[in-house]
């Protein structure tokens, strides 16, 4: 199972690594697209004929019959109707390129115990339809646009019911190759009308997206250095290498090596419009959600970044404490980065210190070294970089950074700017609504008290807050004795 799975990978990586020739469609073509497809995988899985490439006109069939890998389960353990082979179209190119074309559908029943439990299933897409340009000298696609139609999931007698259902599905790629082994990847990700509904013994909980907008990109991505350590990897699980021999130590750390800096940047942004949850006869809602990750590459200074916001949050007043109604904001972000690592110094340490040929590679005193690497000062550098919430009675604002050191994490550094816009509007919501909640009347002084530290520009106040490793705590420059 494992070289079964591994092979799934590799045939997503090399899949066609030969050179295309547009006038030649023949059986001898077929056969060693087959071949090239099915290299990683064990014989009996080959054997059982899943996989069949034919030569047409003037492109390939690739077909996948997944039904012949189910012959030996046991009915009582799983079961399945209306499985049919995947067809993928194969058309050679002048130039050495492919074109890869699918337009199919998928409906299929069942059945699968789990637990002593038999459940039903259900999964139904009325179209699947694939276009794409694959360029084999970086393994990848120059071209690709996809999307599937009407999606339908079900699963029933479990613990709980789900039920999962999606309009539409698309995607559209592009790879620019820009060096050798090198590409720019970028692509755009749409979908609409969610909804999964899971019912259990006590709850009913619905969860809906009217839609989702993406975008995924990654700078100067060394495809083929990372394709060349998968496959050196799917090599010796082939060859059932159970301990590398020094030989083979010392290709994987020439691979590892060549990884580096892996990209210069990756990105990625998702947007879900008209979000909704019901549960226990409650429904909560944003206008929309945001989300994304950032990675600046394996280098000497690298960064990782997280962001996450909402807009227009919809709360059933039962769910909020009285008088507080005014205080939920209607738009909010939080975007985090962790800065200043020298991950090429980690990999260049394993590299030069590490034993593959053992079954750990390093010491504990090793791993702890690569520790310190990676916090060229001893401190994990944290920067705030897009963090407000705003609504009609407070706009407030944060941006700078903190220093902790892991190993004493109460004496951080910290250097942010605070700004907050029309604070008497705040003052004076949280003044008429101290009756309501008390806690407001002591937050109202505390306001009162922080005004006249800051700093007034217009309607803005702004306050840079400083605190060092001793706790001394600094406001716009004057001491503040705590």
């Amino acid at each position: 199972m494992r070289k079964a799975l591994l092979s799934t990978v590799a045939a997503l990586a090399i899949i066609l690594p030969i050179h295309a020739q547009a006038a030649e469609i023949d059986q001898a073509g077929a056969d060693q697209i087959k071949e090239k497809l099915t290299y990683y995988l064990p014989k009996d899985v080959v054997d059982t004929g899943f996989l069949k490439v034919t030569p047409a006109a003037n492109r390939y069939e690739l077909s996948v019959d997944l039904m012949p890998l189910l012959k030996d389960v046991k009915k009582d353990v799983f079961t399945i109707n209306g499985l049919k082979p995947f067809v993928h179209y194969l058309t050679p190119q002048d130039g050495g390129m492919w074109k890869v074309e699918v337009n199919d559908n998928f409906d299929v029943n069942g059945s699968f115990t789990a637990e002593g439990k038999k459940q039903d299933f259900t999964y139904k897409i009325d179209r699947m339809v694939f276009d794409g340009m694959f360029d084999p000298s970086i393994s990848y696609f120059t071209t690709g646009k996809y999307s599937i139609d009407k999606v339908k999931m079900t699963t029933t007698g479990g613990e709980a019911n789900i039920d999962m259902s999606m309009d539409t599905m698309s995607a559209d790629m592009k790879g620019d190759k820009v060096a050798d082994g090198i590409v720019d990847l970028s692509g755009t990700m749409a979908m609409a009308n969610l909804t999964e509904t899971i019912v259990d013994k006590t709850n009913n909980v619905v969860i809906s997206a009217n839609s989702m907008t993406g975008t995924i990109e990654a700078k100067r991505l060394g495809i083929n250095a990372l394709r060349d350590l998968l496959v050196f990897g799917l090599d010796l699980v082939k060859a059932d290498v159970q301990k590398l021999d020094q030989a083979q130590a010392d290709k994987l750390k020439t691979l590892i090596k060549a990884n580096v800096p892996f990209t210069d940047k990756f990105d990625e942004q998702l947007k879900f419009d008209g979000v909704k949850v019901s549960a226990q006869g409650m429904d909560v809602s944003l206008e929309s959600f945001t989300y994304g990750i950032g990675f600046t590459g394996l280098k000497k200074d690298a960064s990782a970044r997280f962001n996450m916001g909402m807009t227009k949050p919809v709360i059933p007043a039962s769910l909020l404490p009285p008088g507080t109604e005014g205080a939920v904001p209607e738009s909010a972000n939080f975007a985090v980065a962790i800065s200043n690592l020298d991950l090429e110094g980690v990999v260049n340490y394993m590299v030069e210190h590490a034993d593959f040929t053992k079954p750990e590679p390093l010491t504990p005193e090793q791993n702890a070294a690569i520790g310190k690497i990676v916090l060229p000062d001893g401190k994990m550098h944290i920067e705030f970089t897009d963090v407000f919430a705003k609504n009609a009675v407070y706009d407030l604002s944060l941006a700078g950074n903190m220093q902790v050191n892991p190993d004493d994490s109460d004496k951080p550094i910290v250097d942010v700017t605070i700004t907050a816009r029309d604070l008497d509007k705040t003052i004076k919501y949280l003044q008429d609504n101290a009756a309501k909640v008390p806690e407001f009347g002591q937050a109202s002084f505390m306001v009162l008290m922080m005004k006249g530290f800051g700093k007034a520009e217009g309607d803005t106040i702004v306050w840079n807050v400083k605190l060092d490793e001793t706790g001394k705590v600094m406001i716009n420059g004057q001491e503040m004795k705590i």
